[in-house]
């Protein structure tokens, strides 16, 4: 698969502060990529960098091989989706997405066709002569899109197109935006700070923290092994156990914690026995056994049974953690707060990191 944007030894400072270190990111053609950060990560700054909107102190970008570090904006085989649309409020429907088109002089019924195809694509069909005024949210961000794919952009930017929408909508505009992506074949480059946003519609991510991209992967490699500890705790949702190292060996680290309770799980780190460490492992990762059980565990006892619909969330107290379990329903029957448990989990499904690893 060809490259469609390769971005090499990039950074950003805006004065004394340094938005962006040494940022190296490929992108292959075709593929959708989001950049997952918590806000003043330097998500977006990469993103107008790779644009045009902003100039890279160091590094290079180039878009299909050429390098494209010193272009303006409209001088760059890509455009750009913005978190509100930014349409055109004087003009209609038609005319806001044709105004590129007009701009390159394209003929009046090529325009037309492609205005037509773009609308259709976002499921407009009709509304051309809409005010823009008069349009919904989830409305304006279609036209932003069928604006900015008008006028077959090599690359197209989205910067968190979705966040100024309610939840049900921003569910299924995520559907939608993800299937126009693969109907097209085209490359897009998605920013978001939604984890569940970036796992739902992404080929691969590009987890960043403080100005750096600290994993970039599959949504499944990111969220089920995690290369840092910050990255485990910022995808989703997972449990912390803290302690010392016990045992090491073979791939597999033994935790002990504050209250002797022996915990295994997957080494992440150079660790030594005698060092301080931490524990994850995520909720859905644990099973729960009623007090009796047989055999080795983490002994706690339930602190809150809460019910989401389709599952049930457990919290359970052991030592000074709180940890979360996720259930099915019929799990969960019959338990109650104060109940005596015992959680299980595979040790290839948690992972012990060095303390302090967060990033």
């Amino acid at each position: 698969m060809s490259m469609a944007v390769d971005v090499v030894n990039v950074r950003k400072s805006f004065g004394d502060v340094a938005a962006l270190e040494e940022v190296n990111l490929a992108v292959d053609d075709g593929s959708f990529v989001s950049l997952l950060g918590a806000s003043g990560c330097g998500k977006s700054t990469l993103l107008r960098i790779i644009a045009g909107f902003e100039t890279a102190s160091a590094g290079s970008v180039r878009i299909h091989g050429a390098d494209v570090t010193r272009l303006p904006p409209h001088r760059r085989p890509t455009n750009m989706v913005f978190q509100r649309g930014a349409l055109f409020p004087h003009m209609n429907v038609f005319d806001n997405v044709a105004y590129s088109l007009k701009l390159r002089k394209w003929p009046r019924e090529r325009i037309r066709l492609r205005v037509e195809e773009m609308l259709a694509l976002v499921r407009l069909d009709g509304l051309g002569g809409r005010a823009a005024s008069e349009l919904s949210g989830g409305q304006s961000q279609r036209v932003a899109l069928a604006r900015a794919l008008a006028a077959e952009p090599q690359v197209l930017l989205l910067d968190e197109p979705l966040s100024a929408l309610d939840l049900k909508l921003r569910q299924q505009m995520q559907l939608e935006l993800r299937a126009i992506q693969r109907k097209l074949g085209a490359t897009f480059v998605f920013v978001t700070h939604d984890q569940t946003e970036a796992l739902v519609m992404s080929d691969r991510i590009a987890v960043m923290d403080r100005g750096r991209v600290v994993q970039v992967g599959s949504p499944r490699e990111i969220y089920m092994r995690p290369s840092t500890l910050f990255v485990s705790d910022f995808i989703g949702q997972t449990n912390f156990l803290r302690g010392t190292v016990s045992e090491r060996g073979g791939g597999a680290a033994t935790l002990r914690t504050a209250d002797g309770q022996m915990l295994q799980g997957e080494s992440a780190d150079s660790l030594s026995p005698g060092s301080a460490a931490t524990l994850s492992v995520r909720p859905e990762a644990i099973r729960l056994a009623r007090a009796g059980a047989e055999g080795q565990g983490l002994r706690g006892a339930i602190a809150e049974v809460i019910y989401l619909g389709g599952s049930v969330r457990v919290g359970v107290t052991a030592g000074d953690a709180l940890l979360w379990v996720e259930l099915r329903d019929d799990e969960a029957e019959g338990l109650a707060p104060g109940d005596p448990v015992v959680l299980t989990w595979k040790p290839s499904a948690a992972t012990v990191w060095a303390a302090g690893a967060a990033s």
